[in-house]
């Protein structure tokens, strides 16, 4: 599986009532991306990774919006 078929699986498996959160995230992930500049690093990647899987899963708690990005809490 591609990283790109793993990112749409994530996506179809989460809850409607999380789909908007992981929407902001991965655009502030895309509107963060330079085209001229360095790659992210696998840890950054793999905390990514992390917290997809925690939204897909259901492991995070919503926060009350800031003006900027809403946060999220894992859930133990």
């Amino acid at each position: 599986m591609t990283s790109k078929e793993a990112l749409h699986h994530l996506v179809d498996e989460l809850p409607e009532d999380q789909t908007e959160l992981a929407r902001v995230l991965l655009q502030d992930l895309h509107d963060a991306a330079d085209v001229d500049g360095p790659p992210l690093d696998a840890e950054t990647l793999a905390s990514l990774d992390r917290g997809l899987a925690d939204i897909a899963s259901g492991r995070v708690a919503r926060r009350i919006h800031t003006k900027t990005l809403p946060l999220y809490t894992p859930r133990p």
